[in-house]
């Protein structure tokens, strides 16, 4: 991965770094100036949140923690935005917003106003001022710092309210006065209390007399003298300076008036000294370096538009000259060259050793082939005569202990019934036959059965038990039994009354596990049932392979579904429900997760955006809130 500190860019706004307005490089924001535990996430999402807590420190919001991903972002967003209700105040040299930009056409740094709230505050640390925002410009919050007031005559101005550093200019006497803050009692004595009723003391500033004169430039003494002069064989870049003092005990260059002259002739004698000097020679040969009218210096460039190379003029120690290529193309052939011949040498040796397993191998089958294929003639005899043994079907007969165990049974209980005595005898029988006949006697005798026999109606048409058992038999195939069965119809439910459920299965929680089993369309065996499982309060679909549980609309429009990777949705709306009416649901308060996800996704895109093309806190913060002003 490459960050953003491995590769050098322009100010163009393509990338960073860059150079700002100064000329200086800038390189990617760092985050954590304030927020210190933020201080080495800039280029991940912790750095878009580091920024964000930065923003929270100096506007004295409470800080949170936020998981580094796009919730976390949207969170810290919603915290800053909520911290900005009002708006914001900020130091610093610039004014907060706005950006310094190189003018293309002229080159020159020009001012561009950001976007700005009436009522921010700025507080300029160059002038020490407060300044607030009003419709199109920043003013100053404590008036214009004491306007200085002119008066035609020598009276001084009467003012209420007299603000310490405040100037008058004496237009009658040519004399300037400054208010520092002190009054003049009745009582002769002074005070700085302005509400003592006292009269502002001006002090005398400048006069056209040479004691009230204030110092300029002109009689500024130098505190540090003796610059450095610079010069080449035969030009004189820079004037020299002679910093003897003269008969009468001054210096040549003692005040600001002899530096500014200096500085004028040393800017026209190195504007005349470099006006012919090329500091890169641009050519197909190699300049000439023996003319001494035109003598070549060490360190000039020359660039080869034949060999497109650069190179420079190198002096050694002895004098001897000569041109040196600044970049030397290097060739890795020659390092390539061994990497290939070793590759190319252990492929041979590798293919050679495979080879001669090869031919191991073969020299094996070669050498074992008769004693294979003794062993596979054996082992087809030896199978043959497995497969000749006949096949004998063992349940008639019984093994010869259980036979044995089972005669020895029966002789003993044979014996035990001939030895046993007769349990029945004649006067038992007698006594049997007398109670017989009895009971004889008791019931209807023949005719009298005939007589009934003859009275018995033909039952012949009515249903008999194999009618109802015939019957009860076709119920199972023309209708459900009581123990279930298959349904080849469907129901048609009509309860009168509304307070019973339509399927029950109520009666114990087990009832209802795997209440209702449909098959999958593309699997033979992929099925799902539903009902309630053993977990507590648990109702649940179960499924195995790639079931689709969805909600569709009009047979086309799927609205929901819910596969082994969770659940999905084209639109996700939050809000209150209310009662339906006679056009369906009715919701308040709605957002459109979808909607909102994709102008949260615009805002993070335009933020990355404006992070990468930010080149310094004020623009990044900038280039952060005009993201954020979609959200």
């Amino acid at each position: 991965m490459t960050t953003s500190y491995d590769v050098e860019t322009t100010s163009s706004g393509s990338g960073m770094p860059g150079r700002d307005a100064d000329g200086l490089q800038a390189w990617n924001p760092s985050v954590g100036l304030y927020h210190k535990p933020a201080k080495k996430k800039r280029e991940s999402y912790g750095g878009v949140i580091a920024a964000l807590q930065d923003e929270m420190v100096r506007s004295g919001a409470i800080v949170k923690a936020y998981p580094e991903n796009f919730a976390g972002i949207i969170a810290a967003i919603q915290d800053l935005t909520a911290s900005e209700y009002r708006p914001g105040s900020d130091t610093g040299e610039k004014p907060p917003g706005g950006e310094v930009i190189i003018d293309p056409n002229t080159g020159l740094p020009i001012w561009i106003e950001g976007d700005t709230q009436n009522g921010q505050l700025w507080f300029d640390t160059r002038q020490g001022r407060l300044f607030v925002w009003v419709d199109d410009d920043w003013y100053q919050t404590n008036g214009a710092d004491g306007i200085p007031i002119v008066t035609d005559s020598s009276v001084p101005p009467d003012l209420e309210n007299v603000i310490p550093g405040q100037f008058w200019w004496d237009k009658a006497g040519q004399i300037l006065y400054i208010f520092d803050g002190t009054y003049m009692l009745p009582n002769g004595s002074t005070t700085t209390d302005p509400n003592a009723g006292g009269s502002p003391i001006w002090r005398l500033v400048n006069d056209a007399s040479s004691e009230g004169s204030m110092q300029t430039t002109l009689t500024l003494p130098l505190t540090v003298m003796g610059p450095r002069v610079t010069a080449l064989e035969d030009y004189e870049y820079l004037p020299n300076i002679d910093l003897s003092p003269t008969d009468d005990g001054t210096l040549p260059m003692s005040v600001q008036k002899d530096y500014n002259e200096w500085i004028f002739n040393a800017l026209i004698s190195l504007n005349n000294g470099l006006e012919e000097f090329q500091s890169v020679i641009v050519g197909e040969t190699p300049p000439a370096t023996d003319d001494p009218d035109n003598p070549i210096a060490a360190g000039q460039l020359w660039y080869d538009t034949e060999a497109l190379e650069l190179s420079i003029w190198y002096v050694n120690p002895d004098g001897d000259g000569q041109w040196v290529p600044t970049g030397i193309a290097h060739t890795y052939d020659a390092d390539l060259d061994v990497i290939r011949a070793s590759v190319a040498a252990e492929s041979r040796q590798r293919n050679f050793e495979i080879h001669s397993i090869n031919e191991r191998l073969n020299n094996i089958d070669i050498t074992d082939a008769e004693e294979i294929t003794e062993i596979n003639n054996r082992l087809n005899e030896l199978q043959a005569e497995v497969n000749a043994i006949p096949t004998v079907d063992l349940d008639p007969y019984v093994r010869q202990v259980t036979f044995d165990n089972t005669q020895l049974d029966i002789y003993a209980k044979l014996a035990a019934l001939v030895n046993k005595p007769a349990e029945y005898t004649q006067a038992m029988a007698d006594v049997t036959e007398r109670q017989l006949q009895a009971a004889i006697d008791t019931k209807a005798t023949i005719d009298a059965l005939a007589a009934v026999e003859a009275s018995i109606p033909n039952v012949s048409s009515y249903t008999t038990q194999a009618d109802i058992d015939a019957s009860i038999s076709q119920l199972s195939t023309d209708f459900l039994p009581r123990t279930g069965g298959t349904l080849s119809g469907s129901f048609i439910v009509e309860k009168t009354d509304v307070a019973l459920p339509g399927f029950d299965f109520s009666n114990a929680f087990w009832y209802g596990k795997d209440a209702f089993k449909f098959a999958a369309n593309g699997g033979n065996s992929d099925y799902s049932t539903f009902g309630v499982t053993e977990k507590p309060w648990e109702y649940a679909w179960n499924f195995s392979s790639k079931e689709d549980f969805c909600w569709i609309y009009n047979d086309t429009n799927k609205v929901f579904s819910i596969t082994k990777e969770g659940p999905a949705c084209s639109t996700l709306v939050l809000g209150d429900f209310t009662d339906n009416t006679n056009n369906g649901r009715v919701i308040h308060n709605k957002i459109d997760v979808k909607e909102r996800l994709n102008t949260y996704k615009t805002a993070f895109e335009q933020m990355r955006q404006g992070v990468a093309n930010a080149t310094d806190f004020d623009s990044l913060r900038a280039n952060i809130l005009s993201a954020l002003a979609i959200v």
